[in-house]
């Protein structure tokens, strides 16, 4: 044992003069070794990875029992990577320095606890432990799972911090402007909505334990004292080992209790010293060799096993002699002025080397020592260590032998898939695995090598699958790899919907891009919510639409409650009311700052004065606002041509009266006006609210006995905001002939199974999808222009061409 001048003279004194001092083996490398140089073979890799799997790939083909071999890594890395490989193939390995407490269940959830504080509570750190069920949130009682509380946290749109937690779950379901027609406030609550509302009340409550208070992060003892508590009880022990390393962490929660460290510090600082003392627990530790498993040292401990086949890793310059640290708080320059007796760090590397060059002298058997001649991340090579030219001499017999010369002799690099090593063609050689089967196959028969991919792909249909559909989308027929559903299981399907009740907004969709029409409506396929933190911006669009409609709806409905005509608008009333909801929405959606608040504020503020002025300038009357067309809680059915008939659900931003009978539907809108054009009616099928809204605000006061004779005449798309300029956008709403042309094609189209990619590929910039479809789109374009697709994607076309 290497022990420093203090340690060496306290056991002189403990053993009263009977210390007696061992003679250390020779170094592997010395002449005087006894290392069985004729029994020593060598290889090099690209990479740690290949490795390690042409060494258990060796042990495997030899027929090797594992309970003979030694492996000594000379980092962490390596280990892990064993103990991956390991468990993939059914090896099972024993770790005389055990494992990272990472690789544990507990030992994830707490290093996953610590990146969500650090993060600023990101609510994608929580969902990912609940979906790795490092944690859990579950209430058997109440019928809860962690699924549950997964699809809650995705969909409440929180992102980050703590206040957005507890204000947000805490609040009613803000309603987003994408949602506007078709889930109203003021409709009855579902049942599926109140289940969500108990699961957010359920997570409201486990987040005040959850969540730390200012002195549970002051010190170091405090947070550690935070993690035990949120692992004792949330965390999951599915295995005994989890139970152990809680178990570990409280002990060490008891002695940081009892250690004389700082009351407080910068928090950062405290999670660097929380960060040291995990990364120092270790799990699995195996000391002594474990009968039946593969051994793995260290550098530090291995080559005392005693066993008859060792295998030296990692033998590359930078891992063999590692890096030379100064002690921060003896600087070499002091130890070398304190005296002799004090080591400098080049001194205690030496000595390290020593002690771990003559441990390793006592290795017997056979030996195979190796290294990674190519750093796969950096993209470099890598030279081997002195001491491996020094064995190789000692083996070849060629005392003068350089790096070349070894080189040379090593040959090509052993990759990931070494296919020009022996297969199974042979009763005793084994292949790896699956990949290393088929691969060395493939080599090692010509006749193989002509359809090598036929093969492969038998042994891996996916792979053949994913081809055919890459094939089938570069042809010039439209397949079902584009989104045609053909047969009659579609058909029956779609026949056997009764009752189709569509939206505006679905429609809409359907045009614009039906392949994400049946992502979202016929599989219902959920995005998640992806929120991230943004220093710079509070309300997501869709929000900032939904604020301005809900100041616009109760300043109309205010001023308009007297029903004296013409309104006697009040400029300080509609101000008031957008502070009001302004503020609202800050209790319920925590700015990113006070600043972004006010710069927000001042900007909505700008829109509700656009708003403003243009009802100074309206001549119609206003009669209701965001009315669901309903009637006795059922959606409204429209009659279309051929015995066609569709259920409508929607709200109408707002229904004004111009003369007796004859009415005029607005609907907000808080975008850009640019993609409604002033002689545009149906925009490729893509805008049909105007028209679909007309004809249901007409059938709702008619059937509700409001207006018998109902007449509305026009739709229009209002735009009272800053970016719109007031501009106003009129449809005209007395060709409804039309109307029943466009929905009866866009049916029709869909009856058909056609769900091809979007025409326009600008849309794909910004849709919740386009990680599914790629450049799905862009292949797409040939096949629409192809005659033998023409009958096919006719009736589509016909939409898209609409004006």
């Amino acid at each position: 044992m290497p022990l420093p001048l203090v340690s060496t003279k306290m056991l002189e004194r403990l053993s009263n003069g009977r210390m007696t001092r061992i003679k250390a083996d020779a170094s592997f490398t010395d002449v005087n070794s006894t290392l069985p140089f004729g029994e020593v073979q060598f290889y090099h890799a690209t990479g740690k990875l290949a490795e390690v799997r042409e060494a258990l790939r060796r042990i495997i083909q030899d027929r090797i029992p594992l309970d003979e071999v030694e492996m000594i890594v000379p980092d962490e890395e390596y280990s892990l990577t064993i103990s991956t490989m390991g468990a993939s193939l059914g090896l099972p390995c024993s770790f005389a320095d055990g494992l990272p407490v990472i690789t544990s269940g507990m030992g994830r959830a707490a290093h996953f606890l610590l990146n969500w504080l650090e993060s600023g509570y990101q609510v994608r750190q929580l969902v990912s432990m609940l979906q790795q069920q490092l944690i859990t949130f579950s209430d058997r009682d109440q019928g809860i799972t962690n699924a549950d509380c997964i699809r809650a946290l995705e969909k409440s749109g929180i992102g980050w911090g703590k206040e957005r937690y507890i204000k947000i779950l805490g609040s009613g379901h803000v309603r987003t402007q994408g949602d506007s027609n078709e889930r109203p406030e003021e409709r009855e609550r579902t049942e599926q909505q109140q289940w969500d509302d108990e699961i957010k009340k359920h997570l409201t409550n486990l987040l005040e334990e959850l969540f730390p208070d200012e002195a549970a992060l002051s010190s170091p003892a405090s947070i550690w004292g935070w993690l035990v508590k949120i692992l004792d009880r949330f965390g999951v022990c599915r295995v005994e080992e989890d139970a152990i390393v809680r178990q570990e962490l409280k002990g060490l929660g008891k002695e940081l209790q009892e250690c004389p460290v700082p009351e407080s510090m910068p928090l950062q600082q405290g999670f660097l010293y929380v960060r040291d003392m995990l990364q120092e627990l270790r799990v699995e530790v195996q000391p002594l060799p474990k009968p039946g498993s593969l051994y793995v040292s260290s550098l530090a401990n291995g080559g005392i096993s005693g066993r008859k086949h060792t295998f030296l890793l990692g033998m590359d310059e930078h891992s063999w002699f590692g890096s030379i640290r100064q002690n921060p708080m003896l600087l070499d320059e002091e130890c070398r002025r304190i005296g002799p007796e004090l080591q400098t760090a080049v001194q205690r590397q030496r000595e390290r080397q020593r002690h771990r060059d003559g441990r390793l002298g006592m290795m017997s058997g056979e030996l195979t020592l190796s290294f990674s001649s190519y750093d796969l991340a950096e993209g470099t090579t890598v030279s081997p260590a002195f001491q491996l030219l020094q064995v190789f001499r000692k083996a070849t017999g060629e005392p003068n032998a350089d790096y070349e010369r070894l080189h040379r002799s090593l040959g090509e690099p052993i990759g990931y898939l070494d296919v020009e090593q022996p297969c199974s063609a042979e009763p005793n050689e084994l292949p790896l695995d699956r990949a290393h089967y088929v691969f060395g196959h493939i080599h090692a028969h010509a006749s193989l090598q002509r359809d090598r991919q036929a093969v492969i792909e038998s042994v891996y249909p996916v792979l053949h699958q994913g081809r055919t559909a890459l094939e089938a989308r570069g042809c010039t027929q439209v397949t079902e790899h584009d989104g045609y559903i053909a047969g009659e299981e579609w058909s029956a399907y779609w026949r056997g919907l009764s009752e189709r009740t569509h939206s505006a907004s679905q429609l809409e969709k359907y045009a614009e891009c039906p392949m994400r029409y049946f992502f979202q409506y016929v599989l219902g396929i959920r995005v998640k919510d992806q929120v991230t933190f943004d220093r710079t911006s509070w309300l997501k669009p869709n929000e900032r639409g939904s604020l301005l409609h809900e100041v616009y709806r109760r300043y109309m409905t205010e001023v308009c409650a007297s029903h004296v005509m013409p309104i006697t608008h009040d400029h300080a009333r509609l101000l008031r009311i957008a502070e009001e909801t302004i503020l609202s929405y800050a209790e319920r959606i925590p700015a990113p700052s006070p600043h972004v608040l006010e710069k927000e504020r001042q900007a909505m503020l700008r829109d509700v004065e656009v708003f403003y002025r243009m009802e100074l300038q309206t001549k119609t009357t206003p009669r209701f606002f965001e009315q669901e067309l309903i009637v006795d809680s059922q959606p409204l059915r429209l009659e279309l041509e051929d015995d066609m008939t569709i259920s409508l659900r929607g709200i109408v931003d707002r229904i004004d009266q111009v003369a007796p009978h004859q009415y005029r539907i607005i609907d907000y809108k808080t975008g850009s006006p640019r993609p409604y054009k002033e002689n545009g009616v149906f925009a490729g099928g893509t805008q049909l609210q105007h028209a679909l809204y007309a004809w249901g605000t007409e059938l709702w006061m008619q059937q509700t006995d409001l207006d018998s004779d109902a007449k509305v005449l026009e739709a229009a798309y209002v735009f009272p905001s800053e970016r719109g300029q007031g501009q106003v956008i009129a449809r005209s709403q007395t060709a409804r002939h039309r109307v029943t042309e466009v929905i009866r094609r866009i049916l029709s189209s869909m009856e058909q199974g056609v769900f091809v990619p979007a025409s326009d590929t600008g849309v794909c910039r910004y849709c919740d999808y386009a990680a599914v479809c790629g450049d799905h789109a862009e292949m797409m374009g040939h096949k629409r222009k192809n005659e033998a697709n023409t009958e096919l994607l006719l009736t589509l076309l016909e939409v898209e061409n609409l004006e």
